[in-house]
């Protein structure tokens, strides 16, 4: 094939895109109406309910201070540079994650699709416990927070409730309190009634969650029905995501103002109250202080870098999303300080907050820290209750706690919807003028998705999604992405992309980190991590339940279905492009980036020529010569 040959190629890929991709009666994409909104919205995203919600009860499974400095450490090993790369890619593209694969190197085109599909698979179920914050918010319109107490019909013979014990023990130190009654002594030692042991105490907040609200079933076989309250739950959750996104990103970037910057309040009042309950110390020891042996264990590392992609929101499209629609010349270095350290920072002040909380309960349960509750997605559910309920005026603090929860949900959900719709809007640019019917359909299908949820097994099924759906595929995706920019389009591109954006020039020492920060440190640390995980797995686990087999196959299909779109969107671009180049020139034309991927940036670079041409052609990745270390060169 001759060098003519090549550019004719590449030349009607250009007039492709002119004509099929941007048509002139498509609507403009929109852009944050200032650099605060942007800020405040990928902070919103990134300080969500993986911080509040996930990582502590991540903590708690992985023995606390142990995983505290696992997930330190992959921040700055691996958190930090995908953010960067992300919001670079983004910004400089105003793509959605589907189109900046597609023109960065269309031979990864799948990377893109991977990504929409994992935030697909986690929006279906992260929904659902915004669906939780809902529930409880409703049910603390009452003067008495029902967690609290052990009187229901909902509760068992075990339940544990503090506030009903040392009002038995008030009345007469010799009381006797079992069975969720307070019996005198005379009456207790004629039926030989013993106060109930330690080991059988069940806190009334777990109860309310499992047998209240959630409905629990005994086995992930056991699914049972649907549980309409948590139907009207998830109905409701997903009516407020798509009121806040018909109007585009410009209304979410107005509604991110308060949603981003209100729980923070909340969090710092509860770590007040937490901090001046009686055992908080042991448990905020136990978060603190690591247990060096777990650093051993490859789950405690797999959990940590899997919470980073999570609690970063990155690898699921979401902040590849948001940067799309930054104005070319936005300063991303200061956003990607702010709101990686703001993220990282939130979620160890969140695990102080819980870990306070748990070490109260385990002084009132008469038990240690690591056996208060049983580990899993619910521990927020009972920690945070639990704490609230001992504040004064009690209803109007769980009020203002379960609406912050909800706040902090919602702005992660917003981004994970917003990148399946940029996705479609992408693809197919004319729905940009149709976008409320849109919203609908993707609303729509993804809550019909979700009911599933709402079953008495379906916290089981909830489990297996956020093991599998929210863990591996995040891993690889990440790891291809660092691929890509490091082999294939190039650090050096990459830096002077960064360079047209910012004017910001790195020092030597600085770019030397950022080299072999994203070549080689990164990649090995998230390679090592799926080869031991894969290695080393093991089935699920709900507290002491095991999750059968087909459970577990459950999730490896939902693992396998984001990771799957990478190597056959390499097999279809290799199939069905270029089909008159050789298999060689297919894949070395593949690998290289597009017209598409440099417009953004011709149209927004006053330096370049009238028509914004170099030697002819628009894109000057097309012409120069790419750099010694990256793979395109071959």
């Amino acid at each position: 094939m001759t060098a003519g040959k090549e550019k004719a190629v590449m030349a009607m890929d250009s007039e492709s895109v002119a004509t099929e991709d941007f048509p002139e009666d498509v609507p403009e994409r929109g852009h944050w109406t200032g650099r605060f909104d942007f800020l405040l919205a990928c902070l919103g995203t990134a300080v969500g309910l993986g911080n509040v919600w996930r990582f502590p009860y991540l903590c708690y499974k992985n023995g606390g201070g142990a995983f505290v400095l696992a997930y330190v450490i992959m921040v700055f090993l691996i958190g930090m540079p995908v953010f960067l790369l992300e919001l670079t890619m983004g910004q400089y593209s105003a793509f959605g994650p589907s189109k900046v694969f597609s023109s960065i190197a269309p031979i990864f085109k799948g990377v893109g699709y991977a990504m929409v599909i994992s935030a697909s698979l986690v929006s279906i179920y992260y929904n659902m416990i915004i669906g939780w914050t809902l529930f409880y918010f409703v049910d603390s319109f009452r003067s008495d927070l029902q967690w609290q107490y052990c009187h229901h019909e909902f509760n068992t013979d075990k339940c544990f409730s503090d506030v009903e014990y040392h009002a038995c023990k008030a009345l007469n130190d010799t009381n006797i309190f079992n069975f969720r009654t307070c019996y005198n002594a005379t009456f207790a030692a004629i039926q030989n009634i013993s106060d109930i042991t330690d080991s059988e105490r069940i806190s009334a907040p777990e109860e309310y969650l499992n047998h209240y609200m959630l409905g629990k079933s005994d086995t992930f076989e056991n699914f049972g029905t649907l549980r309409w309250p948590l139907v009207v739950s998830l109905l409701a959750a997903w009516i407020v995501v798509v009121l806040s996104l018909l109007k585009g990103i410009k209304t979410s970037g107005r509604v991110v103002y308060f949603t981003a910057t209100f729980p923070y309040v909340i969090l710092v009042i509860l770590f007040i109250r937490g901090v001046t309950l009686e055992g908080s110390t042991d448990g905020m020891y136990f978060y603190l202080v690591p247990d060096f042996q777990k650093l051993m264990e490859i789950q405690v590392w797999q959990d940590a870098a899997i919470q980073v992609f999570y609690s970063f929101s990155i690898a699921g499209g979401g902040m590849i999303t948001y940067a799309s629609y930054n104005k070319f010349h936005n300063n991303l270095i200061k956003d990607v300080l702010i709101i990686g350290i703001g993220d990282m920072l939130t979620s160890l002040f969140s695990g102080l907050v819980v870990f306070s909380m748990l070490g109260f309960m385990a002084l009132q349960l008469q038990k240690s820290v690591d056996e208060v509750v049983e580990s899993g997605t619910g521990l927020a559910f009972i920690a945070y209750p639990d704490a609230v309920a001992r504040m004064p005026v009690a209803t109007l603090w769980a009020l203002l706690f379960f609406f912050m929860l909800f706040l902090l949900g919602i702005d992660s959900q917003f981004a994970a919807v917003e990148t399946i719709l940029t996705f479609v809007f992408d693809q197919f640019p004319k729905t940009r003028s149709k976008k409320p019917v849109v919203v609908f359909i993707v609303a729509g299908i993804l809550f019909l998705l979700g009911l599933p949820l709402t079953a008495n097994g379906g916290i089981y099924l909830l489990e297996v999604m956020d093991r599998y759906a929210a863990g591996w595929p995040y891993l690889v995706i990440g790891l291809s992405e660092l691929f890509v920019i490091a082999y294939i389009y190039g650090m050096g591109r990459f830096m002077d992309d960064l360079k047209q954006m910012t004017n910001w020039t790195p020092g030597a020492w600085i770019r030397s980190h950022l080299l072999v920060t994203i070549m080689t440190i990164s990649p090995i640390v998230i390679g090592l991590i799926l080869l031991l995980s894969w290695i080393n797995f093991e089935p699920l686990k709900v507290g002491e339940y095991v999750i059968p087999t087909w459970g577990n196959a459950i999730g490896w299909g939902m693992a396998i279905v984001p990771i799957s779109a990478i190597p056959i969107g390499f097999i279809w671009q290799m199939c069905t492009k270029h089909k008159d180049l050789s298999c060689f020139q297919r894949l070395r034309h593949l690998t290289r980036p597009t017209e598409e991927w440099r417009a953004n940036a011709k149209a927004n670079s006053p330096s370049r020529g009238r028509n914004g041409a170099l030697n002819g052609y628009d894109n000057p990745a097309m012409t120069e010569p790419p750099p010694v270390y990256s793979l395109s060169h071959l």
